[in-house]
């Protein structure tokens, strides 16, 4: 009997790779579309706070982000200017199916680099991760709140070496071109 299902099956799968049958590429869920909140041109400025990771002052710049071919990731370019000169980099964020929440990684041109995940409540999306800022390794975690039309990003980051003690990073907003 077993043989006979296995046969069957097997028949089966044959008849639809014979007939020209590929199976559906997959497509984009809900949740890969909440990523598109992000998708735009944005100007933003804030402070950085001085620390192990480097010292305090203004900080302005642009971010582009758009979607990947596929649009089950959007890809974040910035550069931008602050207190330790100009710099520029990619983050890449997504959701992953098989672990059930959003992830993000994130590098730049003075070295830093961070990963980690993402939680959406509403209009705030919440990040933990882990990292190196300034040649330290950190764990940070950070607050991003859409404001009224998804058009400004109120951004909080905190940053930790032990995970215990933390202390702001970064305290800014974003504004979307229209």
């Amino acid at each position: 009997m077993k043989r006979t299902a296995a046969a069957i099956a097997m028949a089966m799968g044959l008849a639809g790779i014979v007939s020209g049958q590929a199976p559906a590429a997959p497509k984009p869920g809900p949740e890969h579309q909440k990523l598109g909140a992000f998708v735009g041109n944005w100007t933003f400025a804030g402070e950085m706070k001085g620390g192990p990771a480097g010292p305090g002052g203004k900080m302005t710049g642009t971010d582009r982000v758009q979607w990947m071919p596929g649009n089950f990731f959007i890809e974040r370019r910035f550069e931008g200017t602050g207190p330790m000169g100009k710099s520029s980099g990619l983050e890449i964020i997504g959701y992953d199916t098989a672990k059930k929440t959003y992830t993000f990684t994130f590098v730049d041109s003075m070295g830093s680099m961070s990963s980690g995940t993402m939680k959406v409540s509403g209009d705030t999306w919440t990040t933990a991760g882990t990292g190196t800022m300034g040649g330290h390794a950190m764990q940070e975690r950070c607050t991003l709140a859409f404001g009224a039309g998804s058009t400004t990003l109120k951004i909080s980051c905190e940053a930790s070496p032990d995970g215990q003690k933390w202390a702001p990073v970064f305290e800014g907003t974003a504004t979307k071109a229209k």
